[in-house]
């Protein structure tokens, strides 16, 4: 008799060869919703290989139901959390360890710049901190957030004790911050909604800019000429740089040729905890970690539109070959090529510029003149010149004109001039001279009335 076929095992599913000796392997899964078979085909040179793709199949598919069944026990779990505290597990982390979390993950370099993670960093110590920051993010409400902007608004809101309250703008600036934090702790934390969203803050007006009128430039340049750094001062007020781009220009930043400087890095001051290791982007000058903060040069500007080359004047060239002609002859250390170096060869402190200056205004008996202000008047002069504004925006390094349109005052004398410009139309002796429209009739309601001595033009009745 013939041997007779073994049946297969339940699971083992079907094996057949297709006319190029490829296996087919199939084996039925359960069914679909609509009761046919719900099968799985695999294909190999081999029996064999078939096996081993399905075998492997199978334990994923295996892996899988296991992470489901995991995955619907902690859902249940948050669940029943849920329904005891009333808030997830993941909320109850204290402000003070997610907001820090947060920051040295997404504001930290290399993903933003030293001085913007110095800035955030700032804010958390001195206003964050005491208010939010042993709070679980499970108590922060919207009122909670709304307390805050009202507090801070009220006068001894300051922790560093001076009196006053927070600006609208600085208040605004705050709730960016915990606006975008707070957008994370949604996904991160499992909050139910953005606390900061629907709050109400104090409206933001813009400020009056310092800007030196030309009277006031007159006097604080000819007290400008008997400073040591007098060409640096003179570069930031005719060229409209920022301090920190001055400060940081080296002399091979001076093209002779194009008479023009390139401005393409920066010093500031952050914190130290702010500037991290082994960011190729910025160098830190005389580095102790004891110390609270440091000067750094960032080698990019503020933005990216503020790397740039700005044409100097003949005036200024000359006063400038006058300066590099100086460093050359002088006896002063300069090892870093500085365009404006201090007397031991440093990078000069841009709160030490601003010092000078305020020494300089008080001199002159002229208040407010600080690096900002002079950058301020750069830019009125220009459009009191009729500069297009977008020649003032490349010129300053703004990513955008309604910037640049910030730096704009209108002077009292540009004021007067405009209005002067129309004063010929408002000429009352020629009101009385003017000739009536045609069907128009005289107006009787003030004909008893005397004009003023200066308006008559007959003699007055004796």
């Amino acid at each position: 008799m013939p041997k007779q076929k073994s049946k297969r095992a339940n699971g083992e599913g079907s094996f057949y060869q297709l006319a190029d000796k490829t296996w087919v392997h199939q084996i039925t899964l359960g069914r679909k919703p609509d009761g046919s078979l719900d099968r799985k085909t695999f294909k190999a040179k081999t029996r064999s290989a078939c096996i081993e793709r399905r075998d492997a199949y199978i334990a994923e598919r295996q892996r899988q139901a296991f992470r489901t069944q995991e995955e619907q026990a902690h859902a249940e779990k948050q669940r029943a959390i849920l329904e005891e505290c009333g808030h997830p597990l993941e909320s109850e982390i204290l402000f003070s360890d997610a907001f820090l979390y947060w920051l040295k993950l997404f504001k930290a370099p290399p993903t933003k710049k030293a001085t913007t993670y110095s800035g955030y960093l700032s804010t958390y110590d001195v206003h964050f901190n005491e208010f939010f920051g042993a709070m679980p993010l499970c108590e922060i409400t919207r009122d909670v957030v709304q307390e805050y902007y009202n507090r801070k608004q009220l006068n001894g809101s300051r922790k560093d004790g001076k009196d006053g309250a927070l600006s609208a703008k600085t208040i605004r600036n705050h709730h960016m911050i915990l606006r975008d934090f707070f957008d994370y702790a949604v996904d991160k934390y499992k909050l139910p909604v953005n606390p900061a969203l629907k709050t109400e803050r104090p409206e933001v007006i813009r400020p009056q800019m310092r800007v030196l009128d030309p009277d006031e430039m007159a006097v604080f340049l000819h007290e400008v000429m008997r400073e040591t750094q007098r060409t640096a001062i003179l570069f930031a007020l005719f060229m409209g740089l920022r301090v920190g781009e001055l400060l940081a220009t080296e002399v091979d930043d001076i093209d002779i040729k194009t008479q023009t400087i390139t401005i393409r890095r920066n010093i500031t001051r952050v914190k130290t905890e702010a500037i991290g290791g082994g960011n190729p982007q910025i160098r830190i000058l005389n580095h102790d970690p004891e110390k609270k903060t440091h000067l750094i040069v960032q080698e990019t500007p503020k933005t990216k539109n503020s790397i740039r080359s700005i044409p100097i004047s003949d005036s200024m060239f000359e006063l400038l070959a006058k300066h590099l002609f100086y460093l050359q002859q002088s006896h002063w250390p300069n090892p870093h090529n500085l365009l404006f170096p201090s007397t031991k060869g440093s990078y000069l402190d841009p709160k030490s510029f601003e010092l000078r200056l305020k020494a300089i205004s008080k001199r002159c008996e002229i208040k407010k003149v600080n690096p900002h202000a002079l950058r301020h008047t750069f830019a009125t002069r220009l459009v009191e010149e009729k500069v297009p504004l977008t020649t003032i925006q490349e010129l300053m390094g703004h990513a955008s004109v309604s910037t640049t349109q910030r730096y704009v005052t209108t002077m009292p004398h540009e004021m007067r001039k405009a209005v002067e410009s129309v004063a010929a139309y408002c000429d009352p002796l020629k009101f009385l001279e003017v000739k009536r429209l045609n069907g128009a009739k005289d107006r009787m309601r003030f004909s008893d009335v005397r004009l003023p001595t200066w308006l008559q033009t007959e003699p007055a009745e004796a």
